[in-house]
């Protein structure tokens, strides 16, 4: 039988022999690892809730690459001879930089106009963007109705448009839904242009949008002046790859326009919020988790507890194993085991209950918010709760072990 075996085999046996205070040890190991998991399991639910909230209400996922047109001299605007002018073969050229961190490139101009429906005099303001199919990710909502710009649309037709569900309900008079608007006609400088489609409806949205094609024509309307350079805008799939997109975009704006590239080109991102909303989500986190780590340092007192008064019980035996010839580490070795015996059943257990008590909030939370949040379970906090359950065990059963290993033979014989 191995080293290990035997001592394993004995603190199951001191387990068995005293089964409720081997349960009610356990009870507190139990509950510690439970709130673990639960609490792990929650704030990982509530922050993949909270980035998927994120990706789709918000420009955060989002670079923006804009001409520097102008210096300010002594507090004066001055606009530059030969600011840089981004073309949609930049964007496509970008778009294939970008392709293996999972990132989507765009090139656009934004203005604005007055927007009319034939035959009515109303006139309602209106922010239009030309761009390209590719910009689709990056709306502020997503197409309800019709369809987004496609390719076909920069090399043939251009007067298509898609509108906002605002613009939309303010173009039309009769009330119709999001699909009876699509294949209706607005002006706009002096332009008719046909809807192809038409975003879902955003209550928190205040201005009337339009996106157009990006082509030479319609960029000239947008900016009859040529005072704003077009931009180019680039989305990133996932949150974390904000800064490897950032950094690839800088090496090719370097290979691009040199050393000296920000002189020329502004790059701008909310990276800066990214890391806030991920430090927010952190705090959370280690809160939460040193709270239901208080529950699961009073466990390990309950295993010290009874460790000692175990090793108060079995002084006699203890005693007779010396005589026997069983060495002071092996003793050590054996209330270690039966300690992290009683925490590693407690982790066990905790685990499960935890899991169920997460999956019961989860269903809480969502009957009264209808907020569709889940409990993620991941291996690495699992494996977390359980590795902290066993160094719970361990250190807690450190001094009632060397306790028992530090008893003297003869002293321990005669003890009744």
């Amino acid at each position: 039988m191995s080293p290990i075996s035997e001592p394993v085999r004995v603190a199951l046996d001191a387990m068995r022999a005293n089964p409720l205070r081997t349960f009610l040890s356990t009870l507190g190991v139990m509950i510690g690892v439970a709130a673990l998991v639960a609490i792990l399991a929650l704030s990982d639910g509530l922050e993949r809730y909270s980035r998927e909230q994120i990706e789709q209400t918000t420009d955060l996922q989002t670079i923006f690459l804009a001409s520097k047109s102008v210096d300010v001299v002594d507090g004066v605007s001055i606009r530059r001879d030969d600011p840089v002018e981004f073309a949609g073969e930049d964007a496509q050229e970008l778009a294939r930089v970008l392709a293996p961190i999972g990132a989507r490139a765009t090139v656009f101009v934004m203005g604005s106009g007055w927007a009319t429906v034939p035959g009515d005099t109303a006139r309602h303001a209106m922010l239009a963007t030309a761009t390209t199919p590719a910009a689709e990710p990056m709306l502020p909502r997503p197409v309800a109705a019709g369809r987004f710009l496609d390719s076909s649309d920069l090399s043939g037709d251009s007067s298509v448009v898609v509108v906002s569900a605002r613009l939309a309900a303010a173009l039309d008079d009769d009330g119709a839904d999001a699909v009876g608007r699509v294949g209706s006609l607005l002006v706009w400088n002096d332009t008719t242009w046909r809807i192809v489609g038409v975003l879902e409806d955003d209550s928190s949205d205040r201005t009337n949008r339009a996106w157009v094609p990006f082509t030479e024509g319609n960029v000239r309307l947008l900016d009859p002046n040529g005072h704003r350079p077009p931009s180019i805008g680039v989305r990133v799939e996932r949150i974390e790859s904000l800064p490897e997109a950032t950094a690839a975009i800088e090496v090719w704006l370097e290979g691009r326009y040199g050393a000296s590239w920000n002189d020329r080109v502004g790059l701008a991102s909310n990276r800066k919020r990214i890391d806030q909303v991920r430090q927010a989500m952190l705090v959370f986190k280690l809160v939460l988790g040193a709270i239901a780590g208080i529950s699961l340092l009073v466990g390990g007192i309950g295993i010290m507890n009874v460790l000692l008064a175990s090793v108060s019980e079995r002084t006699r035996e203890i005693g007779m194993r010396k005589a026997a010839g069983a060495r002071a580490r092996d003793i050590s070795l054996q209330f270690l085991m039966e300690s992290l015996a009683i925490a590693g059943v407690g982790s066990l257990l905790g685990i499960l209950l935890g899991m169920v008590g997460a999956s019961a909030v989860a269903a809480v939370v969502r009957k009264l918010t209808e907020a569709p949040v889940q409990a993620a379970f991941t291996w690495q906090s699992v494996a977390f709760a359980a590795g902290a359950a066993l160094f719970v065990g361990l250190v807690f059963g450190t001094w009632p072990a060397r306790r028992a290993a530090r008893l003297s033979p003869i002293e321990a014989l005669r003890h009744e």
